[in-house]
C-alpha cells in the first residue's frame, strides 16, 4: 500500500511540487563511478552496484534538466566563496576514481546534453597501466566470493598487517596495499588464474586523456593517491599531499582545489589535514541535500546522492521516475 500510494502522489506531480517548494535553496550532487553500453557491462565484469549504461545516462541527463539547473564546479567553488550565488535548485554532477570509461562514452552523452561535470581521479589508479590492481582483486571477488580467504592467506604470508577491517572488498584492498607494488601483482596473479578478467579496454584514464578532459572542459579534483580509505591509512596526509604534488605536475594548480573521500571515508582529523594543503570543497558520499540559503554553500562538506541502476530503473535497465524521484528528492538536507 505504501508503494501505491508513493506511486500515486508522484504521478499526480506531489513529488514535484514538494521539491520545486523545498529544495530551492538546496545544492543537490549527483556521484557516479562507471558508465558503459549495456552490452559491455557484463563482458567487462564491471560492478554493477557503480556502473550505470550510455541509455541510462541520457535519460538520467534528461529528467534533471527538466527539474534542476546544472550547475559547473567553479559555481560551487564561488558560491562557497561568497563572490557569487547558486542558481534556484542546483545540480552538480560527479564521477570518482577516474574510469577510462568516463572519457570514451560518458563524456560524449554528457557534451551532447550540454551538461558540465566533474571527475575526482585517484592519482595512483591514473599512472597504474591498462590494468589497475584494485580492480583485478574485486573483480575476482565478484566472481567468487570464496576465494576471499586464499587471497588474504597469500598476502598475509609477507605482511604483517592484522588490523583488517570487517568489510571484505576492503579488508583485501588494505592487506594487498601494504605490498611492495610487484609483489603485490606477483600475488595476484598467482592466486586469480582461475578468474581472471578477460581484457577490454584499459581501466583509468592516463594522464594525457585527463589533460584533455580538462582542456575541454571537465573540472578534475583529487581522490586521494592510494584510493584507499584515508581513516585507515597510517599517513593520510602523505596520501594526500602525493595525489596534490601528481595533480599539480600533470593538470596544474586548479587540480588541486576539491576532492572526493576515497570509499567515502573521513574523519575529522583527514578534514583538517585536507583544509591545510589547501583543498577547498571536499565531498563525501554521505547521502545528503546541501543547504545553500540565497545560493550561498553552507559547508565545505559536500553530501552527494549515488546513482545505480538498481536505485532508478526498472529491472531491464530503463529509467523510471517512480525510483527516481524519491531516490534524489527525498533526501535530508544538512
Amino acid at each position: 500500500m505504501r508503494q501505491i500510494a508513493k506511486s500515486l502522489i508522484i504521478r499526480s506531480g506531489g513529488l514535484g511540487l514538494y521539491h520545486r517548494a523545498k529544495h530551492r535553496e538546496v545544492l543537490t550532487v549527483l556521484m557516479f563511478h562507471r558508465v558503459l553500453p549495456q552490452e559491455l557491462i557484463s563482458a567487462y565484469r564491471a560492478d554493477e552496484e557503480y556502473t550505470i549504461s550510455t541509455t541510462l545516462l541520457e535519460r538520467l541527463t534528461a529528467f534533471v534538466a527538466d527539474h534542476y539547473n546544472i550547475v559547473d564546479l567553479d559555481d560551487v567553488l564561488q558560491s562557497r566563496q561568497k563572490t557569487k550565488p547558486l542558481p534556484p535548485y542546483p545540480l552538480l554532477v560527479t564521477f570518482d576514481d577516474g574510469w577510462d570509461d568516463n572519457a570514451v562514452f560518458a563524456s560524449g552523452v554528457l557534451a551532447k546534453a550540454k551538461v558540465p561535470w566533474t571527475l575526482f581521479a585517484a592519482t595512483d589508479a591514473i599512472s597504474s597501466g591498462e590494468r589497475w590492481w584494485q580492480e583485478d582483486l574485486l573483480s575476482i571477488l565478484r566472481h567468487d566470493g570464496s576465494v576471499f580467504d586464499k587471497l588474504k592467506d597469500a598476502a598475509l604470508g609477507v605482511s604483517n598487517r592484522s588490523d583488517l577491517p570487517s568489510d571484505r572488498a576492503l579488508a583485501i584492498l588494505m592487506l594487498y596495499g601494504t605490498l611492495p607494488p610487484r609483489q603485490r601483482d606477483e600475488l595476484i596473479a598467482a592466486n586469480s588464474t582461475e578468474f581472471a578478467r578477460e581484457w577490454g579496454r584499459r581501466d583509468m584514464v592516463d594522464w594525457d586523456t585527463l589533460s584533455k578532459l580538462q582542456e575541454e572542459g571537465v573540472h578534475i579534483g583529487g581522490h586521494g593517491a592510494s584510493h584507499l580509505p584515508l581513516t585507515m591509512l597510517d599517513d593520510p596526509t602523505g596520501d594526500l599531499r602525493r595525489a596534490r604534488h601528481e595533480l599539480r605536475q600533470h593538470l596544474g594548480d586548479a587540480a588541486c582545489t576539491t576532492m572526493s573521500f576515497p570509499h567515502g571515508r573521513y574523519n575529522s582529523e583527514t578534514v583538517q589535514q585536507a583544509s591545510k594543503i589547501g583543498i577547498q570543497l571536499m565531498f563525501t558520499s554521505d547521502p545528503v541535500l546541501n543547504k545553500c540559503p540565497g545560493g550561498w554553500l553552507g559547508s565545505n562538506l559536500v553530501g552527494r546522492i549515488s546513482v545505480s541502476t538498481n536505485a532508478i530503473a526498472r529491472s531491464d535497465g530503463v529509467l523510471e521516475p517512480e525510483r527516481l524521484m524519491p531516490w534524489l528528492m527525498l533526501r535530508a538536507v544538512h
